[in-house]
């Protein structure tokens, strides 16, 4: 699988039908990140569109050495900001959501998960791929160690050490 950069940068480069590339890629998972705060199907489904449809237009602006996903996340933030903002809206959100202030935490939330992403696309690919793959796809030791060929003692250590690391990084950044 080729990395996000090859395609941001033949997006960049007017070859547009790349970018479709990228929302296969993280269509789901930017759904049930919004979901879990939202949790109601078709807004997050027109929060996840607008949020392409904005990182589409602003591509340009991208530096391609930075990771994608994280400033995927930030533009779907701020459509949520944008939905929950329209004064039309605010009558369902209040039928949704019990209080402001849950929803208010919920984005605060989603923002810390941004930032959590972009500490974990800042750690060397080979413990930044395996954590992906044990949390977010819940990938087994054995699983991953199959992927990587290597032993599930050896998945073990490169866990814990990238744990180790995104934690000192996660308190250094506070």
């Amino acid at each position: 699988m080729r990395e996000d950069k090859f395609y941001i940068e033949k997006v960049k480069d007017g070859e547009n039908e790349y970018f479709s590339f990228l929302v296969k890629k993280y269509q789901q998972h930017l759904f049930n990140v919004i979901n879990k705060t939202i949790r109601d199907y078709s807004v997050s489904e027109d929060i996840v569109q607008d949020a392409f449809f904005r990182a589409f237009k602003s591509i340009r602006n991208f530096k391609s050495d930075k990771p994608f996903f994280p400033y995927l996340l930030k533009i779907a933030v701020n459509c949520m900001n944008d939905y929950f903002d329209r004064e039309n809206r605010k009558s369902v959100l209040m039928e949704n959501l019990s209080q402001k202030s849950k929803t208010e935490s919920h984005i605060e939330n989603v923002a810390k998960v941004s930032n959590l992403y972009e500490l974990i696309y800042s750690l060397p690919e080979n413990e930044r791929e395996i954590l992906l793959l044990f949390y977010r796809d819940g990938k087994s030791i054995k699983e991953i160690a199959l992927l990587f060929g290597i032993s599930a003692n050896n998945v073990k250590v490169r866990l814990f050490r990238a744990r180790k690391k995104l934690f000192a990084m996660w308190k250094k950044n506070k």
